[in-house]
């Protein structure tokens, strides 16, 4: 019986439109998973960020950050101070890439010579090359594991720091292996979207940011306890007649769960073990607070007073 070739031509155009109908929707449909996925990464990563500097912030006060219960955006939003960690290398490996795009285009004689000189130097050539790349990560990590003060912040905290110098060897070790093998340079494998070093980069650049996060909040602590801050505020309470406090020198620090939290004002360089007092509301019967550092000259303090009973607002 003889075949329609009409037939045969419709049957495969209507099996094509429906394989490119049926990968347009596994394409979208992958793309709303890598959306969902970014999207838990991001959110996930913006917590642990502002979880390391809220625990390093107050344990730093000799406060557990647990008996404040901090609500969850607070905690996201201590973030912000891993922002400037987290976006210097990517802008170092963009004006690198932006570096080697101008030398291609405008100057072919020097890029002529690197190449003939990287020939030339062979695999000795690439691993200096991808050793100065990574240098500044290498280096973070090997000074966040010599800072001991840093490391005992908190024990998440010394996880990673561990966690940074074993990428930091991984790394390392596949850059060796990158030169020596496929003789290759890290920027290229970046620039053609390779898994294993954009994960290991992206890795230790997030820890980096989570260690000079912890590191910048315990120097604003002292600072805070130190009274060198401006948002310093000294605090005297007027207490009933059967409570006392061990120390009248007191720095302000958060009110929270129907408490004061206030830390003993420490001298510059602070005592590494500070006291810190919960004091709670129903033992006030007034509080003063006194800017430290006032922002404009005619700046006093303030008093606020509560009623016999210490009821005051939650913050």
């Amino acid at each position: 019986m003889p075949v329609d070739a009409t037939a045969v031509t419709a049957a495969n155009r209507a099996t094509d439109s429906l394989a490119a109908s049926l990968a347009d929707k596994l394409a979208g449909g992958r793309k709303l998973i890598e959306s969902v996925i970014i999207a838990v990464i991001t959110s996930t990563g913006v917590y642990l960020v502002g979880s390391i500097y809220t625990e390093a912030y107050f344990g730093r006060l000799s406060i557990d950050s647990v008996a404040l219960d901090l609500p969850p955006p607070y905690i996201a939003l201590q973030a912000t101070h891993a922002v400037q960690s987290l976006l210097v290398y990517p802008v170092v490996l963009v004006l690198l890439y932006l570096l080697d795009r101008f030398s291609a285009d405008r100057l072919p004689r020097a890029r002529s010579w690197l190449v003939r000189l990287v020939d030339r130097l062979g695999w000795f050539a690439y691993l200096a090359m991808n050793i100065i790349v990574v240098l500044p990560l290498v280096l973070a990590a090997e000074s966040a594991g010599s800072n001991r003060a840093l490391i005992q912040t908190t024990s998440a905290l010394s996880e990673a720091v561990s966690l940074m110098q074993f990428v930091a060897f991984v790394l390392v070790a596949y850059l060796i292996w990158l030169s020596l093998a496929r003789r290759a340079f890290l920027l290229s494998e970046l620039k053609q979207h390779h898994t294993l070093p954009m994960a290991l980069v992206a890795a230790i650049i997030l820890l980096g940011a989570l260690i000079n996060t912890a590191d910048r909040a315990r120097a604003n602590a002292e600072r805070l306890m130190t009274g060198a801050s401006d948002t310093s505020l000294a605090v005297t309470f007027f207490l009933a007649d059967r409570y006392t406090l061990p120390s009248e020198d007191l720095v302000f620090v958060a009110m929270r769960n129907s408490h004061y939290f206030v830390v003993e004002r420490q001298p510059d360089p602070p005592s590494l073990t500070p006291r810190s007092f919960a004091v709670p509301y129903r033992a006030v019967d007034a509080v003063e607070f006194e800017r430290i550092n006032p922002a404009l000259p005619s700046d006093k303090g303030f008093i606020i007073s509560f009623d016999g009973a210490g009821a005051a607002p939650e913050p």
